[in-house]
């Protein structure tokens, strides 16, 4: 259930075992600091990844604690299901059934999840099942008396190269510490994939200096607002933030051909 002394449960929803700590460290880094429960969910395990495969029978059971280590780092708890990475949308039904139970057990008032438009196709899965689940649980689950206890579902980028059509409503400011604890988060990864983590770090590190530049800072993060409804009364995700939070003018209508005439 919701935590109490007004901190809440924060939920982030990234496909794949190292996904979060890899695409955007610095939001869960901020809601950890400032007491509130961070978890991280991973449904897609990954095993049947190559570079996972090759690093023997216990490479498996290597990766997990690796990627718990790292969530560690962040402040936050890690749940990494065991769906495979190119069979998602087999499982589709059993990721959408065990999704909605986690989500009313959790009861988290703000979730993090894909950006549906990704060259990749388990963040697109993932994305999509997470906001069906995020609209429909109680629909799905026995005990359907739970009520749902999301107010805010917000988007996040992957890769520079992989999401696409993303113009974020706000970014939220980074530190240089908190770039250091996004670094010494993937480092834990050395172990089981130590030619892709200085990928991963580059690709922290890029985009944080790509929005940050655009926002007039050295670093941050960019996100996009996506539901369930329009908070009339405020964001509960800038009450906790601040003035980290910054609000950019990537309107999507000004991008589209019919406006450019």
């Amino acid at each position: 259930m919701l935590s109490t002394d007004n901190k809440e449960n924060i939920l982030f929803i990234g496909a794949h075992h190292e996904e979060i700590e890899v695409e955007c460290p610095l939001m869960p880094i901020k809601l950890a600091k400032r007491g509130h429960r961070v978890v991280i969910l991973n449904p897609v395990g990954g095993w049947n990844w190559t570079h996972i495969r090759d690093l023997g029978p216990n490479g498996k059971e290597r990766t997990i604690k690796e990627a718990e280590a790292a969530a560690g780092k962040l402040g936050c708890e890690k749940i990494i299901w065991d769906y495979p990475v190119a069979k998602v949308w087999e499982y589709r039904t059993e990721i959408a059934q065990r999704l909605s139970e986690f989500i009313l057990e959790l009861a988290p008032s703000i979730v993090f999840i894909h950006w549906p438009y990704d060259t990749h196709a388990d963040h697109r899965e993932i994305a999509k099942i997470s906001l069906h689940i995020l609209r429909t649980a109680n629909n799905l689950v026995e005990n359907f008396s739970r009520k749902m206890a999301v107010k805010e579902i917000y988007a996040f980028q992957t890769g520079i190269n992989q999401t696409y059509d993303f113009w974020p409503d706000f970014v939220v400011s980074g530190s240089r510490d908190e770039i250091e604890i996004a670094d010494r988060a993937l480092q834990c990864f050395n172990g089981t994939s130590s030619q892709m983590m200085p990928m991963w770090l580059n690709n922290v590190k890029v985009k944080a200096n790509y929005w940050g530049h655009l926002a007039g800072m050295e670093f941050a993060e960019a996100y996009k607002f996506i539901g369930p409804s329009l908070p009339l009364n405020g964001f509960k995700l800038a009450v906790m933030l601040g003035n980290e939070i910054i609000p950019t003018a990537y309107e999507r209508w000004q991008m589209e051909n019919a406006y450019l005439i």
